[in-house]
């Protein structure tokens, strides 16, 4: 699809979950973060003067395409922006959630997905910190071959700690996680993508 909009087929899927397993205050609870996280980097965009291209939905995420002239730092902190208002929402969550449980869930869905955001490993928002801010130090091939390797020691981090918690009987969440993650290394360029995607 062309457009400022563009809906890939593949995000259907986790969607269609979520309207399975979740009733009506559970879905708002997850999603709420999402629109936070979003918007703190669509924020951030339109602060560093940025201007934004396209918004694609995907099986890897939400992702925003922008354009504009910013250095490595402001890259960096678009990226981080996302993860920054998800730690506001969790914060907010949690305050006003004492007499609603979703609001109290939406918090801890909030943090946990901004804490994993801020993990060194493309396609997430820490990847995205480390691709240009080593890109900026040791050149862009070098930064690259660095997030390549930080983003697949990271997947198979938490690969094998999700196996050992699943083991445990902890549940499959990190297991899942980690599978999503190393799932999106590309060949031979691991999840690197251009600066100028959030």
């Amino acid at each position: 699809m062309n457009g400022r909009f563009c809906l890939q087929p593949g995000a259907l899927l986790p969607a269609a979950a979520l309207v399975y397993i979740g009733n009506r205050y559970e879905i708002a609870a997850i999603l709420l973060p999402v629109l936070f996280h979003e918007l703190g980097h669509v924020l951030a965009l339109c602060l560093l003067g940025l201007r934004i291209r396209r918004f694609r939905v995907e099986l890897r995420g939400f992702c925003i395409e922008y354009y504009g002239e910013t250095g490595a730092m402001g890259h960096a902190l678009a990226a981080l922006a996302g993860p920054a208002a998800g730690v506001l929402w969790a914060f907010a969550a949690a305050v006003w959630g004492r007499s609603h449980d979703w609001l109290t869930l939406s918090a801890g869905v909030s943090l946990l997905l901004s804490i994993f955001n801020l993990l060194p490993a493309l396609p997430l928002d820490g990847g995205r910190v480390l691709l240009v801010l080593s890109g900026a130090v040791l050149g862009e091939r070098r930064g690259e071959r660095l997030t390549e390797a930080v983003s697949l020691a990271v997947g198979a981090a938490l690969l094998a700690a999700g196996f050992w918690l699943m083991l445990r009987g902890r549940g499959i969440a990190l297991l899942t996680a980690a599978v999503w993650l190393l799932c999106f290394q590309e060949n031979g360029r691991g999840l690197v993508k251009r600066p100028e995607m959030i």
